[in-house]
């Protein structure tokens, strides 16, 4: 068992620069070393990485599904060797969901594991990627198919850096929140429905800071996903599907907008297993916000998505999924908003008609 990270959150009203009051937190030792998102090569808004960066300390990782493979890995270990980065030191990871996946688990194989920090910096990361010590590369075009469960010792995150976000970024962060909401937190829920449209991060810092209680509750009841953590797969079998299947045809689809259609047809499922009226209504009421959030921010790509999809190689895909122990696919359904349950079989036929059901309309 890992011991616990330690989680820092830096005051909103911080006047440091991004960062710096937790890599100077009393106590701690900054990072020796660094892996961050290129994007701060090219745009120098953490004073931190830029000092780091003038000493010939930091590697400039190019976010995007494109790079976690083992050929990323193999070139920062191959970084790490030369510049005789030893076990004893600490190594920083900045950056979203992909440079996070990348960085920390090159740094947990590294001599066996480097003391890590992880800096989340998109909203994705802040209440998921960057939490719970799940770190993975994709494999002969299968997702996460290589990985560790490795916790990070210390996870930083400061909600300022979520201000220059893409509106894209921001609604993959979005997505995962909705899930943390959908559950295991359905007061989160309640107040996430309300936005007719999706929010700019610096409104919803409570929400954020809920959505990221429900990601670190499940990792430390059942940090190796052998139950509960597993309810964070809602929607996820078929979005890394989708994600798969767009990585195929030389396509980028967003991890937020795979795992939003995913969780539509998860919800549909869901409703379909339940006699409870009232609560089959709430989960299709689910299911057309989620679909509204995602066809205002990004309509384009959700139609041409839906539109291309082949059912029958998905389907494939998901049968390859790493959390089935056998050829059946299985799924976590919602038995209400806030509740889940995992390790449920979903038969090609349910997959179908609930597809089907959730993009009727598209």
């Amino acid at each position: 068992m890992n011991l616990k990270p330690l989680y820092i959150t830096v005051p909103f009203e911080s006047k440091d620069g991004i960062f710096q009051p937790g890599i100077e937190a009393p106590g701690r030792t900054k990072p020796d070393w660094c892996i961050a998102d290129k994007f701060f090569k090219e745009n120098p808004t953490i004073n931190w990485v830029s000092s780091a960066a003038e000493k010939k300390r930091v590697f400039w990782l190019q976010a995007g599904e494109q790079s976690k493979c083992l050929t990323q890995v193999e070139q920062v270990l191959k970084w790490l060797v030369k510049n005789g980065a030893h076990r004893g030191q600490s190594i920083a990871v900045v950056g979203g969901g992909t440079v996070l996946d990348i960085g920390l688990f090159a740094a947990s194989i590294y001599q066996r594991g480097l003391y890590k920090w992880s800096l989340p910096t998109t909203l994705l990361a802040c209440v998921d990627a960057g939490i719970g010590g799940k770190n993975g590369i994709n494999f002969m075009g299968l997702k996460n198919y290589i990985g560790t469960i490795t916790q990070p010792n210390i996870v930083v995150s400061d909600y300022r850096v979520l201000e220059t976000l893409k509106p894209l970024d921001v609604l993959s962060g979005w997505m995962e929140m909705t899930k943390h909401g959908l559950i295991g937190n359905s007061n989160l829920w309640l107040k996430m429905k309300r936005f007719e449209t999706i929010p700019k991060p610096g409104l919803i810092h409570k929400l954020i800071e809920e959505a990221a209680a429900v990601k670190q509750r499940l990792v430390e009841a059942d940090e190796q996903e052998s139950g509960p953590r597993k309810i964070l797969n809602f929607g996820h079998t078929i979005g890394h599907a989708l994600e798969s299947a767009a990585a195929e045809q030389k396509k980028e689809l967003p991890h937020g907008i795979a795992v939003g259609l995913g969780m539509l047809v998860s919800l549909h499922w869901s409703a379909s297993r339940s006699d409870n009226q009232i609560l089959q209504n709430e989960m299709i009421e689910a299911a057309e916000i989620i679909k509204r959030w995602l066809i205002l921010e990004a309509s384009n790509q959700v139609m041409s998505t839906v539109e291309s999809a082949n059912l029958n190689a998905l389907w494939a895909i998901m049968k390859m999924d790493k959390k089935n122990n056998t050829q059946h696919v299985r799924e976590v359904a919602l038995t209400e908003i806030g509740h889940a349950v995992w390790n449920q079989p979903l038969s090609f036929e349910e997959f179908k008609t609930c597809w089907f059901g959730a993009h009727s309309e598209h």
